[in-house]
């Protein structure tokens, strides 16, 4: 029998394995917010085909624009240099740095051209007007009084650069592009740099980031120059809620178990059962866990809530059992089991109804929360009546008693009455509570409807957005229209 009872545990162990090998954690902002939002949507769609998820955008900032133009060139030839980390360095406009571009950029402009405008080019470029056109082309040249007419002629005798009205118009209005790149004053500018592999997970990313930092200290230690750095984009996002989310989960599992430890250890001086709580406890987390893998696959970084929510309901359970087993020694271990366990798997039911009501919100991480919490809960209650009480059977001597073949004595009922408190702690309190309703009638709680909420309260990639949005002038948010068909 008891042979069959540890095959069954160990036959437990393969959908634990399962659910924790299938486990991802899914850190994309977007899936912080509801997915039948239709800004999400239109956020979605921008991000996978406007958007470059393995570029990092780099920031300098300057005394001086000289130094800052020197700062990033350098960077910039160092990072390109490093290509096991990176495909592409852009640190100013490119037809600035490759001037042979602008060719591109004017055929790029004709043959976006009307049917009929792209037609009369085609049309000059053929005989016999292309010996014409070089002919007058030779004459303007040998006659021209304009500096500026020399220069471009000789270089484009077939007069391609001069364009239509309309895409004259949009170049003007693009200007040098280096408005993207760097502030008016030339004393803030921006890097981007984009990934040579895929960064498929976050701690690729993060990974990816520190090499990146590094290079950037290295060059700039090197070259001794002095600014400030800052790091945005996607891979500066994802491992930065990542990593914010492993210490937070770290240090609350770790804080809880430390609690419920001190707890313990005051009220009942036991070691062993205190070690076996803690053990069943980790079990607990660890089928939960998998559970949340083998239904969801990737869990949202708010889902990860559910460990710290779950160890201090999953010990209640193991401690009303350990408390019924010292009051009761004389009683068996099977009777103290089948006494509690209505009360357990009620209460391990109603308060698991209670979390699963969050699936009715629309936060994707909440509804994982709700739903991770209530599993947890049922698996605690099973884990907890199944596997608690039998390994500390041995440990039932009079120690467990108050007293020597005693049994517990008798709860008395308290009541309110008997708290013989004195006058002037009745006052003081009835003070408390009237200051504290006043305050709460004058300054009540502030609902926060905006989208700042869900941000981390320490961020320096969101840091640096608002940097470059102040640097550069673009403090308004544009509106985005997205076409699709």
């Amino acid at each position: 029998m008891k042979r069959r009872r540890l095959w069954l545990w160990l036959l437990l162990l393969v959908p634990v394995a399962l659910g924790i090998a299938r486990l991802r954690l899914d850190v994309e902002v977007l899936n912080l917010l509801p997915a039948e939002s239709p800004v999400v949507r239109g956020l979605g769609l921008y991000q996978k085909h406007f958007s470059n998820g393995r570029e990092l955008w780099i920031t300098l900032k300057a005394t001086d624009a000289d130094l800052a133009e020197h700062a990033a060139r350098q960077i910039a030839s160092g990072l390109r240099a490093a290509s096991n980390l990176t495909s592409r360095v852009t640190w100013q406009a490119p037809w600035l740095e490759h001037p042979g571009q602008g060719a591109e950029l004017v055929a790029y402009l004709w043959l976006n051209q009307p049917p009929e405008r792209f037609a009369e080019l085609a049309a000059r470029l053929r005989e016999p007007r292309l010996s014409l056109t070089l002919a007058e082309t030779r004459d303007r040249l040998a006659t021209s009084l304009s500096p500026e007419e020399i220069a471009r002629r000789s270089y484009d005798p077939l007069n391609l650069m001069q364009l239509p009205a309309e895409a004259s118009e949009e170049i003007l209005a693009a200007g040098s592009g280096q408005e993207f790149f760097a502030s008016p004053d030339g004393t803030f500018r921006i890097l981007f740099v984009e990934a040579s592999r895929d960064l498929g997970n976050y701690r690729d990313a993060r990974q990816w980031l520190k090499d990146i930092q590094a290079a950037v200290q290295q060059i700039l230690t090197r070259e001794e120059l002095g600014v400030a750095v800052n790091y945005t984009g996607r891979p500066a996002f994802v491992s930065e809620i990542a990593t914010g989310m492993e210490q937070d989960m770290t240090r609350s599992v770790v804080g809880i178990m430390g609690i419920i430890a001190g707890l313990f250890w005051w009220a009942h001086r036991r070691f062993r059962p205190l070690l076996w709580l803690l053990a069943l406890l980790v079990a607990i987390l660890a089928c939960t866990t998998a559970a949340g893998g083998l239904i969801f696959g990737s869990l949202n970084v708010v889902s990860l809530g559910f460990a710290a929510i779950l160890l201090g309901l999953a010990a209640d359970y193991g401690m009303v059992l350990y408390q019924e087993a010292r009051a009761t020694p004389q009683i068996p271990l099977r009777d103290i089991r089948r006494a509690v366990a209505p009360s357990i798997l009620w209460a391990s039911v109603t308060t698991a109804g209670a979390f699963f009501t969050l699936n009715l919100g629309g936060l994707p991480g909440l509804s994982q929360l709700g739903t991770l919490v209530a599993l947890g809960i049922l698996i605690a209650a099973v884990i907890m009546l199944a596997a608690y009480l039998k390994p500390l059977e041995n440990l039932r001597t009079p120690r467990w008693s108050f007293g020597e073949n005693k049994a517990a004595p008798p709860r008395e009922s308290i009541s309110w009455r008997s708290f013989n408190l004195p006058k002037v702690a009745w006052i003081l309190s009835l003070v408390v509570l009237a200051a504290a309703a006043a305050n709460f009638w004058n300054n009540p709680p502030r609902f926060n409807h905006s989208p700042e909420s869900l941000r981390p309260r320490n961020s320096p990639a969101y840091a640096t957005v608002e940097q470059i949005k102040s640097e550069l002038g673009r403090i308004q948010e544009p509106l985005w229209i997205l076409v699709s068909g």
